[in-house]
């Protein structure tokens, strides 16, 4: 029969190793001159604390590995809340429009012939944001770009050539598809207008067309109200039983955009209430970014931005 204290460190370990295996999902990030790096918890470290026979000695031990782990979990903690400051950061660095532009940036060329589209025919604004989605490895995730039109009629990326504005996007919890309908959770696939953007509170700085998000601003989801897939505010009118009553989702509609799809004699049988707003999660077939991220976007674009946002698959 196995003595009390061998069996108190049996579970004890599995506790422990339980934490050491999410600790070591944690990995080193180096982004420019930061670094960040969590240490493995040592298995053969935890084994010698647990081997004592002394009642006094293990209860010490005990308390030696409780600290290891809550300090394990801090970094991973820290960790984490780094790489979001970092985020924010890199989102608010959005550049001038360099001199002597030439050619078209070779990330967005690729772009554009793999899915066959031409400069002239479909970018037809002066802005445009590249959702990059991964249907492979984990189709809820997505990159994000942003590209300007120069003066001259070439496109430049506002981060930097090759580079993203951010890569924590969350997109439809069933990935994109050129076939999206209402039930999928998929973000519909494709080159859409972007509408107006929105806010909670305090306005952005920004000259592009904006609403104020307030208790009476509904966006109705009935498909068979005369207002499907409108914003409405108040409900004098009101003629629909089903509606999302914007101002409940608050830390996601904080800053956001209206994505005008499906809304031109709208099809029932496709989603309805487009938006890229924050959020750091999968969606229902939004596109979630970082709060810093959409607040940055909002002050990039301006009135006479014209702004395009492409879903690829």
């Amino acid at each position: 029969m196995k003595k009390p204290l061998f069996v108190i460190a049996e579970i004890f370990l599995s506790a422990v190793f339980v934490a050491a295996a999410a600790a070591t999902a944690a990995v080193a990030v180096d982004i420019k001159t930061d670094m960040f790096k969590i240490d493995k918890l040592d298995p053969l470290k935890i084994s010698s604390l647990l081997t004592h026979d002394n009642e006094s000695e293990n209860q010490k031990n005990k308390k030696e590995l409780s600290e290891i782990i809550l300090a394990e979990s801090k970094q991973v903690s820290d960790t984490k809340e780094n790489l979001q400051k970092m985020a924010e950061i890199k989102s608010k660095e959005f550049l001038k429009e360099p001199e002597n532009i030439d050619r078209q940036p070779k990330d967005l060329e690729e772009f554009m012939t793999a899915y066959e589209y031409d400069f002239e025919e479909n970018l037809t604004g002066n802005k445009l944001i590249l959702v990059e989605a991964d249907n492979f490895s984990n189709t809820s995730k997505a990159k994000l770009y942003c590209y300007e039109k120069a003066k001259n009629g070439y496109w430049w990326n506002v981060v930097g050539e090759g580079e993203t504005v951010t890569d924590e996007v969350y997109i439809g919890e069933n990935g994109s598809s050129y076939e999206a309908t209402a039930d999928s959770k998929k973000t519909p696939a494709g080159m859409w207008e972007l509408g107006e953007g929105f806010y909670i509170g305090e306005k952005p700085v920004t000259s592009y067309p904006m609403f104020e998000i307030t208790e009476n601003t509904y966006w109705v989801t009935d498909t068979q109200s005369q207002f499907f897939n409108q914003r409405v505010e108040g409900i004098e009118e009101k003629d629909w039983t089903k509606a999302e009553h914007m101002i409940a989702s608050e830390k996601s509609y904080q800053y956001g955009l209206v994505i005008n799809y499906n809304m031109y004699e709208p099809d029932i049988e496709k989603p309805a209430g487009l938006f890229m707003h924050c959020g750091n999660t999968p969606t229902e077939g939004c596109i979630a970014v970082p709060e810093s991220v959409m607040k940055s976007i909002l002050e990039w674009l301006d009135s006479d931005s014209n702004p395009v946002i492409w879903v690829t698959v």
